[in-house]
């Protein structure tokens, strides 16, 4: 890799995980190792995650970035060369480029936030998530109450 070339995630960084190339992250640049440490997060989604109609690759994977990876991220985070030797340890025996598809984070529903939401149609969804975080559900259940809300309606709000 040359000196002055910029690390790109799906042109460099998956490839050489995928090929084992743990040389990387000695010929890349300051700048080049920068880019790579940033991308630490999205590379392992990618990693873990092959498009494959061979079940064992897929596990290979996704096993690997679990066993290797994930398990001992809080030893080796803060040695960004090691955390990339780990990634490139997921590679299969094959050494083979594989392509890797993004697996996009599921956002978990908040009962709270849905139900704030629905008695202030008006606030931004911004305000209504930080007003779940700093009221307690009594609170909550006290403004139905102050609303005119009876004993069994107010029961059964559950969070």
């Amino acid at each position: 890799m040359a000196k002055n070339k910029h690390v790109d995630l799906f042109n460099d960084m998956i490839p050489a995980v995928d090929l084992g190339i743990k040389e990387l992250w000695d010929a890349a640049t300051d700048e080049g190792k920068k880019e790579i440490k940033g991308d630490f997060f999205n590379l392992t989604r990618y990693i873990s995650s092959v498009k494959s109609s061979n079940r064992e690759l897929q596990e290979h994977f996704v096993l690997t970035v679990n066993e290797f990876y994930n398990k001992n991220w809080n030893d080796i985070q803060k040695h960004p060369k090691l955390v990339w030797q780990t990634l490139c340890l997921c590679s299969h025996e094959s050494k083979k480029k594989q392509f890797h598809e993004w697996i996009p984070l599921k956002k978990q529903k908040n009962k709270k936030v849905e139900f704030l939401a629905e008695l202030f149609p008006d606030m931004k969804m911004s305000d209504v998530e930080t007003m779940a975080v700093i009221t307690t559900d009594k609170e909550v259940k006290a403004y139905c109450e102050k609303l005119g809300w009876d004993k069994k309606q107010i029961n059964a709000i559950k969070f």
